[in-house]
């Protein structure tokens, strides 16, 4: 598998780092990657302004391991 990455500001790194243990950073971002990709297949003239990323109250288990 390949890997991408991006450069982030040191403030937004410092930021992540922050986060308090029980956010699951890489989960958040795998769910926004798969939307983000899903959306440039559907449509690959989109700009990165396109994207506006919001928060639901709907809980998404997909990503859970069972007990």
């Amino acid at each position: 598998m390949a890997k991408y990455t991006a450069t982030i500001d040191e403030g937004t790194r410092q930021r992540i780092h922050a986060l308090p243990g029980r956010v699951h950073f890489s989960a958040f971002m795998r769910k926004a990657i798969t939307v983000f990709v899903e959306e440039l297949e559907k449509n690959p003239d989109l700009r990165p302004e396109h994207f506006i990323i919001t928060h639901t109250a709907r809980k998404d288990t997909a990503d859970k391991k069972g007990k």
